[in-house]
């Protein structure tokens, strides 16, 4: 679904789209990113609230979830700066315990993310999870492609390292 302006008694509708069409694969992205569930879905909202605003800047309605999972880096990147000026910033992880190897090593990888810094976290979960290229990263993030490179080439060998003590 494409947005653009919308009047208030379309918003509900055009939301409800976004939600359904989206909402899954932007929350999922976002607890990769985030850590923390209350602020994931936090950051899914805003971006939500930000799509609906800026939607007549949308050029290619075809590009709808890329622009929507720039939007949520951005959000989120601007949400650690923000935090870091208050309080050091700590996410709690509040999983259901599990068990089996498939679990110990989604926590295992989980554990190894939350111990990168957040910009090479971010820069990981788009690129290998979500499938971004390298370009798409940088612009979703903000940074160069250099940058991009950088963080994950420094992110995956930290979490082989940490993955192979483990």
């Amino acid at each position: 679904m494409g947005i653009e302006a919308l009047t208030l008694a379309e918003a509900p509708y055009a939301v409800d789209e976004l939600l359904a069409d989206h909402g899954g694969a932007l929350l999922a992205a976002a607890r990769l990113i985030c850590l923390d569930e209350q602020e994931a879905q936090d950051v899914v909202q805003t971006t939500f609230e930000i799509a609906l605003r800026r939607g007549h800047t949308l050029r290619d309605r075809n590009a709808l979830r890329a622009w929507l999972l720039a939007i949520e880096a951005r959000e989120s990147m601007r949400r650690v700066r923000q935090m870091r000026r208050l309080i050091p910033f700590w996410p709690q992880m509040h999983d259901i315990p599990e068990t089996g190897p498939a679990h110990d090593e989604r926590l295992a990888l989980r554990e190894s993310l939350r111990g990168l810094p957040r910009g090479a976290r971010a820069a990981i979960v788009l690129h290998h999870l979500v499938g971004y290229s390298v370009r798409e990263t940088a612009q979703a993030l903000g940074v160069s492609e250099n940058t991009i490179k950088t963080q994950l080439r420094r992110g995956l060998a930290r979490l082989r390292e940490d993955l192979r003590d483990e």
